[in-house]
């Protein structure tokens, strides 16, 4: 997490809690020690965010406090709240506690005219019957594409033939009648593309590859977008 982005939530925790929250727990639910979240709190207090309390027995964020309003266009708003929305509905129950995260901040951070219209946005995600990921948390999936970590998987292909593989997973691509996560093959030594309902055994190893800083994901995109053909497992 960015300093700035775990500065943010040290507020927002502070705004949702009714009583004092020590930096013991606010290290824990952000994982990190205890002396980042002292030097997080004072770089606030420096910067006029008024918190109020000392170590050892809690900080509170007093009334009346708001940060400076978002400046989103009222379509802007619907395209996030959709989008939201369709994260909650295809992403598993991690990212639809992440969507429904998102919301709340932007909802906490724009002018009060454009908080009660983000309640009545009329565009829809409809839930997808019978469509799973099978095993796989999604978000978890997501983690290994950030840390760039090599997964072993066993698949089941059309015929119901299972092989064992180790991937380098890229991406999450969710179509209406199912979800691919793509990934280069060290079996096949190339890009394949595996329903994430046919995955029957999914292990995150401690081995690392090498994404070349965004090289291996442009490769992905050049290959699903161009003239290559794109082979399914």
């Amino acid at each position: 997490m960015r300093r700035a982005d775990r500065l943010f939530e040290i507020i927002e925790i502070m705004r949702e809690k009714p009583s004092a929250v020590t930096a013991l727990s606010l290290s824990r639910e952000l994982g990190v020690s205890e002396r980042t979240i002292y030097r997080d709190i004072a770089g606030l207090q420096g910067q006029g965010v008024p918190i109020e309390g000392e170590a050892g027995i809690g900080y509170v964020l007093r009334p009346g406090f708001h940060l400076p309003p978002l400046m989103f266009t009222m379509d802007e708003i619907e395209t996030i709240v959709l989008g939201a929305r369709l994260a909650a509905q295809r992403g598993g129950d991690s990212i639809e506690k992440t969507a429904d995260r998102v919301l709340a901040k932007i909802k906490s951070a724009v002018p009060d005219n454009l908080q009660s219209r983000m309640e009545n946005v009329a565009l829809y995600a409809p839930p997808m019957f019978g469509i799973g990921h099978g095993i796989i948390d999604m978000a978890v999936v997501n983690d290994c594409i950030r840390n760039q970590s090599k997964v072993e998987i066993e698949y089941g292909d059309a015929n119901g033939v299972i092989s064992k593989r180790i991937v380098w997973p890229v991406a999450i691509a969710f179509f209406a009648g199912s979800t691919l996560l793509s990934a280069w093959c060290e079996l096949r030594a190339a890009f394949r593309h595996f329903r994430t309902d046919r995955i029957t055994h999914f292990h995150v190893t401690t081995d690392k590859y090498d994404g070349g800083n965004g090289r291996l994901l442009a490769a992905w995109k050049e290959e699903v977008t161009g003239t290559k053909k794109v082979n399914k497992n």
